[in-house]
């Protein structure tokens, strides 16, 4: 997570915190905040909850980007280290009887004003895929000077 911290955020107000998940329960719990998609945390190691306190208008216009490139930089030290890890989405999420951000922030005790964006589940890989050869990008993608 330190890798994360050093993350480029909006104004280099730096608003993202992470709650580290590891007891086995505990994350069960988490994947239960979300009705589609929480089983994919099931089985990890590790959660990472990536959060930010929208009700600090510093640091609320840009929250969602910020959080963004955070959790990539999570996802990037992962690969790096020959963990897995998975990004699992959750704001604007339906949990089981509220959105899932307030599910996992009341399971959590995380303090009124902060949004969840999303969980990193960190673990054993589940499959090890090819690594991508500079003939698989799609350079019509890029675009030079205009569209």
């Amino acid at each position: 997570l330190d890798f994360a911290l050093t993350a480029p955020s909006s104004f280099g107000h730096r608003p993202v915190e992470f709650v580290v998940v590891r007891d086995k329960g505990r994350i069960k719990d988490i994947g239960r905040c979300k009705t589609l998609g929480g089983s994919q945390i099931d089985g990890a190691d590790a959660v990472v909850v990536v959060m930010v306190d929208t009700h600090d208008a510093k640091q609320s216009e840009f929250w969602i980007e910020d959080a963004s490139i955070s959790s990539s930089y999570i996802l990037l030290a992962a690969e790096h280290h020959g963990v897995g890890a998975c990004w699992v989405h959750i704001r604007n999420r339906t949990g089981r009887k509220d959105t899932s951000d307030r599910e996992i922030r009341s399971l959590l005790g995380v303090p009124e004003g902060y949004t969840v964006l999303n969980l990193v589940a960190l673990g054993e890989k589940g499959e090890t895929k090819r690594p991508y050869t500079m003939d698989d990008l799609d350079r019509s993608k890029i675009h030079r000077e205009m569209f």
